[in-house]
């Protein structure tokens, strides 16, 4: 709970910013202040976690460094973050690139742990899915170094190659950092979120489409070199997705997905593969590398709030109640609170964001749609508030009736 609450300030950071730029005073930052500090941030620090975690769980061997190395990998990295942050907005270009450094260095440090324990694992058999984790973080390596060039050729006046590794930063960590986490975690937590087994090929096909994956995610990043290169990119990295979306849909058809976490995480995994689309197709038809630039703004928010946002909105639902514990009473209070009108949120805030992120729409229709979808996405963190409060009112209680036994017990 101390570690996912970082992740929480993150969004709520996010959600401040993203009120500052609608409202005025950081109008002139656009998009790109909030979407670094959800993304970057928030979803940077959840994948920091979470991919330690369920490490953990896939190899049966304790990680290198413990619980030790990996705070210190998330502190590092919000530290990172934030210096990134404040360079690129004050235009201090050591600042900046000390973050990204920070960034890059906390990334290399989950790659080296989770190698480590991967060699020292007695090979069990979801073993090869932790390499989705291995590769991902030093997809956030390369991603950081691209993202710091692109701000700084932006400041020495030149234009067209920062395009070119603008598209190269947004592919590698949304298509790479945290399209192939979401993907490699999903093969084990989607069976689990729906209470079910996994189908037996899902290890073998989801290991065969990672190759792909990376194919992809480097073909699309060189778009802006040949645009025909993110068509190709985008086509390779959608057939190693199947490996992981087959089988998912096939368990979904067996037990289709009805709780908030099942449903907004089917509904961030389309967001997400719609948008892969949209950047091959849009990449390859654009007129020039500028162009490219363009399309790349155009699915961005879809991209941050529509798939990121709502994955981790998804995986909070359903972890929350195993964080807090309980017994399995608790933890049933706790699905239900976190499940308060699931049809309606998921309905309503995707509903809302679709126009949203439509360009062809007056401003203030986008403007209220997202809005709304915001309102609606905020229980998230309400109910697991409320989840919070439910679980510190049962434990006081099973404590209140131990005391009252053991004085009824006590001779007179």
């Amino acid at each position: 709970m101390r570690r996912n609450a970082v992740v929480l300030a993150w969004i709520a950071t996010a959600a401040v910013l993203a009120v500052l730029v609608i409202g005025g005073p950081l109008a002139s930052w656009g998009a790109w202040l909030p979407l670094h500090a959800l993304l970057l941030g928030g979803i940077g620090s959840a994948i920091t976690i979470w991919s330690a975690h369920f490490a953990d769980t896939l190899l049966h061997r304790p990680a290198l460094g413990g619980a030790v190395l990996l705070d210190a990998r998330l502190y590092a990295h919000g530290v990172g973050t934030a210096l990134v942050l404040v360079g690129i907005t004050t235009a201090r270009s050591p600042v900046a690139l000390t973050g990204a450094v920070v960034v890059a260095t906390t990334a290399l440090a989950g790659v080296l742990a989770i190698g480590v324990q991967y060699r020292r694992a007695v090979a069990p058999r979801l073993a090869p899915l932790a390499i989705h984790y291995i590769v991902a973080l030093s997809l956030l390596t390369l991603g950081a170094a691209f993202g710091y060039l692109t701000s700084w050729t932006d400041a020495h006046g030149r234009a067209d190659l920062a395009d070119v590794l603008y598209i190269a930063h947004t592919t590698t960590m949304l298509l790479g950092f945290v399209g192939i986490t979401v993907l490699g975690t999903l093969t084990v937590l989607w069976p689990t979120m729906l209470r079910t087994k996994m189908e037996p090929e899902a290890p073998r096909r989801a290991i065969r489409g990672l190759p792909l994956l990376v194919a992809g995610t480097a073909l699309t990043a060189a778009g802006g070199l040949w645009r025909p290169l993110a068509a190709v990119g985008a086509a390779t990295y959608l057939l190693g997705a199947c490996g992981v979306v087959i089988p998912a849909l096939k368990i979904a058809r067996r037990v289709p997905p009805t709780s908030f976490a099942t449903a907004g995480a089917a509904a961030a995994v389309g967001w997400f593969l719609g948008c892969v689309v949209l950047v091959g197709a849009g990449i390859l038809m654009a007129d020039d590398v500028a162009g490219a630039r363009r399309v790349i703004h155009t699915v961005r928010v879809a991209l941050g709030a529509g798939f990121a946002l709502q994955i981790l909105a998804a995986a909070l639902s359903y972890l929350t109640p195993v964080m807090l514990g309980g017994g399995p009473a608790t933890t049933r209070v706790t699905n239900a609170i976190m499940d308060r009108a699931a049809d309606y949120r998921v309905v309503a805030a995707n509903s809302c964001l679709l126009p949203a992120v439509l360009p062809v729409l007056p401003w203030t229709v986008r403007l209220t749609c997202a809005l709304a979808a915001g309102v609606v996405a905020g229980y998230v963190p309400i109910g697991m508030g409320l989840s919070w409060v439910e679980v510190r009112r049962r434990d006081r209680a099973r404590r209140s009736r131990s005391e009252s036994k053991q004085s009824e017990g006590r001779p007179r």
